[in-house]
C-alpha cells in the first residue's frame, strides 16, 4: 500500500479546499441576488413584526387605560369622603375594586379618563377578608380590560404594570416587576410587586405584559425610617385576580356570596335612596351572619331614627358600642340617641366616652357643650370653648356667644 508523505497529504487537502471554495463562489455568485433579496425581506419582516407588536401593546395599554375608573365615594349626606380606583372587567358595567375603598359608601361615581361617568346601581359581591368588592354600575356599555390573566402562573421577575389614580391623577401607568407572586400576610395571599402606587391607587389594576389583569392593587407601605424614609417604596401588594375570577365568569366563588359586608353595603345603598325598611332588612341580614358587626348596628340606628323609633335607635347604638368599644362614632351617635329620648345625663356620658377615644372630635365637643347647657352646667360648657375653638373656630365662637347671652 502506497503511503503519502505528510507534505503530500497537506497539498492534497489544500487543493480540495481551493476546489470547494471555487465551487461555493460559483454557487454564491449564481444565487447572490436571491440571497440578498431574502436577507432584505427578512430584515423588513423583523422591523414590521416589531412595529406591529409595539402598536399592539400600545392598543392594549390604551384599552386598559380606558377601563380603569377614578371612584368618588360619597356618604349619606352626599359628601365626597374618599377617592380610589376601580377596574371595569365586563362591557356591561361590572367593576372590581378593593372593599376598603368603598366601605360605608352610600353612593359611588365611576369617572373614566374619557370624561364619561357612571353611577352605582348595586353591589354584586363584597368581602372584607379578601378586600374585594364587585360593583354593578348603571350602564349597558362600558370599556373593559383586555382579559383576565392567571395570577397562579406568575413568577418572580415577571414584568407588570399598574394602572390607577394615585392622588387623584386618573389614568396613571407605573411599570415594575413581581417581587413575590404569593406573599402571605395576615393569613391572606397577595402579589408583591415593585410598580409604584400611592393613595388613590387602591382598587386599580395590575397587568401582565400581554395586557391581562392579574391583580387588584391593594396597599403600599413606605419605608418609615433611615436615609430613604418617605422616598422609597418598600412593599406594594395586589389581590390575585384568581380570587375573583370565578365569580366574574359565573362559576363558584372564593368570596362569600352572602357576606356581612355585602348586606351592609346594600343597606348603605338603600339608605341613600331613603328606603329605610329595605336598609333595615339588609343590616339585620348582616348581623345574622356576624352579631359583632358594629357598622351594621350603626346603620340600623340611623334607620330607626329616620322612622322615629328612638328606643330601637338607642338599642342599636348601644350594641354598636359593645361590639366596638373603641369606635368614637358609635359613642357619639349613642349620645345623640339619648338626646332623642331626653336622657341627657346618659348623653353626657356617651359624649365623654367618645372624647376619651378622640379628644379632638369636634362633633362630640359641640354636642357635649349643648347638653351641659341644657343640664345647667354652663361652667363645664365654658371649659370646652378653647378645645372647640381649636378644632372648629366657628362653633367655638357660637358657644362663647351663647354662654355670654345666658349670663
Amino acid at each position: 500500500m502506497d503511503h503519502l508523505s505528510s507534505s503530500a497529504r497537506l497539498e492534497r487537502i489544500r487543493v480540495r479546499l481551493l476546489q470547494s471554495l471555487h465551487t461555493a463562489r460559483r454557487v454564491f455568485g449564481h444565487y447572490l441576488k436571491e440571497i440578498v433579496v431574502a436577507l432584505v425581506l427578512a430584515i423588513v419582516a423583523a422591523v414590521l413584526i416589531e412595529r406591529y407588536e409595539k402598536n399592539l401593546q400600545t392598543e392594549i395599554l390604551e384599552q386598559n387605560l380606558k377601563a380603569v375608573a377614578c371612584l368618588e365615594i360619597s356618604d349619606k349626606q352626599q359628601r365626597v369622603v374618599g377617592l380610589g380606583s376601580g377596574v371595569f372587567v365586563t362591557p356591561t358595567g361590572k367593576l372590581v375594586t378593593n372593599y376598603h375603598v368603598i366601605k360605608g359608601a352610600a353612593d359611588i361615581v365611576a369617572r373614566l379618563p374619557s370624561g364619561a361617568f357612571y353611577v352605582l346601581k348595586g353591589f354584586w359581591d363584597a368581602d372584607e377578608k379578601t378586600d374585594i368588592a364587585v360593583l354593578q354600575f348603571d350602564a349597558t356599555e362600558t370599556p373593559s380590560v383586555k382579559g383576565l390573566g392567571d395570577s397562579d402562573g406568575l413568577r418572580v421577575g415577571d414584568a407588570v404594570y399598574a394602572i390607577g389614580n394615585p392622588v387623584s391623577l386618573c389614568g396613571t401607568v407605573s411599570p415594575g416587576n413581581v417581587s413575590n407572586p404569593s406573599r402571605l400576610l395576615d393569613g391572606q395571599r397577595f402579589i408583591q410587586f415593585t410598580a409604584p402606587i400611592s393613595p388613590g391607587s387602591s382598587g386599580g389594576g395590575l397587568f401582565n405584559t400581554d395586557g391581562e389583569i392579574i391583580g387588584i392593587t391593594a396597599a403600599s407601605q413606605n419605608i418609615s425610617s433611615g436615609p430613604q424614609a418617605g422616598l422609597a417604596q418598600n412593599l406594594n401588594l395586589a389581590v390575585p385576580i384568581n380570587s375573583v375570577k370565578e365569580i366574574l365568569t359565573g362559576g363558584a366563588s372564593s368570596l362569600q356570596r352572602e357576606s356581612p359586608e355585602l348586606y351592609y353595603s346594600r343597606g348603605n345603598l338603600a339608605d341613600n335612596r331613603k328606603h329605610w325598611d329595605e336598609a333595615i332588612k339588609y343590616y339585620l341580614k348582616a348581623l345574622a351572619l356576624d352579631d359583632t358587626y358594629a357598622d351594621a348596628y350603626i346603620g340600623l340606628g340611623g334607620d330607626y331614627y329616620e322612622k322615629g323609633q328612638f328606643d330601637l335607635e338607642v338599642a342599636s347604638y348601644e350594641k354598636a358600642t359593645i361590639a366596638d368599644p373603641k369606635n368614637r362614632d358609635a359613642f357619639h351617635l349613642l349620645g345623640t340617641a339619648y338626646e332623642d329620648t331626653s336622657r341627657y345625663k346618659d348623653a353626657i356620658d356617651a359624649y365623654e366616652k367618645a372624647l376619651a377615644i378622640d379628644p379632638t372630635y369636634k362633633d362630640a365637643l359641640h354636642d357635649l357643650s349643648v347638653v351641659y347647657i341644657v343640664e345647667g352646667k354652663s361652667d363645664r360648657a365654658k371649659q370646652l370653648v378653647p378645645r372647640l375653638m381649636a378644632v372648629d373656630k366657628g362653633w367655638g365662637i357660637e358657644l362663647r356667644i351663647l354662654l355670654a347671652r345666658l349670663k
